[in-house]
């Protein structure tokens, strides 16, 4: 198990095995907590980006709160308790995912990665405007939750028989 709530009343941990988990009172949620009129329908989800948890309110009444403190959107860090409304977790990652963080935030703290080689001899230095990588949609997440732009480029005018409809 990857990571897990703990319900701090007592009761077995809920594990959090898919990349987008809805917390809410709804029964088509995948966390469902039907047990206080407090939680809304669909109250907040955790998104799994990477090896990093974002916990996320869906604009509830009643809020969502890390360690005590109402947030809208939030990373998680194990032994954090979370509160949706009136109910609580602790957050738990096992040792192998903690240690793998552990490792990313001080490989992104070293600085920044240099870029890729040019894959030939004659390619200058590309500017901005002209500049593309390929990302995986977690990259493209993580990238924009760091505050970094992200900017996709619309290329279908240049392909070679597409038409707009």
């Amino acid at each position: 198990m990857a990571a897990s709530l703990i319900p701090m009343e007592g009761g077995s941990p809920i594990a959090l095995d898919k990349p987008i988990m809805l917390i809410g009172r709804n029964q088509d949620c995948d966390i469902s907590l039907q047990t206080s009129s407090k939680i809304s329908r669909r109250h907040c989800c955790i998104v799994q980006c990477g090896d990093r948890y974002l916990l996320r309110d869906l604009g509830s009444m009643n809020g969502v709160r890390v360690n005590a403190q109402r947030v809208v959107e939030m990373e998680l860090n194990p032994g954090d308790e979370i509160s949706v409304a009136d109910i609580s977790f602790t957050f738990r990652m096992d040792d192998g995912k903690v240690k793998q963080r552990q490792r990313a935030v001080k490989e992104n703290s070293a600085g920044p990665s240099e870029a890729p080689a040019p894959l030939d001899d004659r390619a200058e230095e590309p500017d901005d405007e002209h500049h593309s990588h390929t990302y995986s949609d977690d990259q493209i997440l993580e990238n924009q939750l760091l505050g970094e732009e992200v900017r996709l480029k619309d290329d279908s005018e240049s392909e070679a028989g597409f038409v707009r409809v």
